[in-house]
């Protein structure tokens, strides 16, 4: 349970951090999980882009697509739809905020948001931690969101 990251030049490298695994390792002591947590999670993957910083040159400002299942739902949530465009356009504003919306709610009010799929309701707060750290940590005013099957 990894997330690739494309670098500036194209070459990927894989970051240990996917939905399920942060989900298990910081987003599981609560419902919904507590304040120190998500800080947590959102530290997690920003440690990791830090050390792909390091290794590999400045990342901030490249240009980032984020493609997966848990992508596509998180692209139906931010539009409150089931059917959605191939690529969603997420605005900073606009991710910070879903984040608030899911990271403060029970999965069980969780579950009632339009457009998010049942299947994703535990691993939307998750997405949302990584798509946020990326933006954070990289300077990004917006990222695309690919909705289809894996290299679509």
């Amino acid at each position: 349970n990894m997330s690739a990251v494309t670098l500036p030049g194209g070459t990927r490298r894989s970051v240990p951090w996917g939905p399920g695994n942060l989900t298990a390792a910081w987003l599981s002591d609560g419902d919904p999980p507590p304040p120190a947590s998500l800080t947590n999670a959102l530290g997690a993957v920003d440690d990791h882009l830090d050390d792909l910083d390091r290794d590999h040159g400045p990342l901030d400002g490249a240009p980032t697509t984020f493609a997966g299942t848990t992508i596509g739902s998180l692209a139906r949530l931010e539009l409150g739809l089931d059917d959605v465009p191939a690529e969603v356009v997420l605005d900073r504003a606009a991710a910070e905020e879903v984040f608030r919306l899911v990271a403060t709610e029970p999965a069980s009010d969780r579950a009632h948001n339009p457009g998010l799929p049942s299947t994703d309701v535990d691993l939307i707060v998750a997405t949302c931690c990584i798509v946020l750290a990326v933006m954070r940590r990289l300077h990004l005013d917006e990222v695309t969101l690919r909705t289809g099957p894996p290299g679509a």
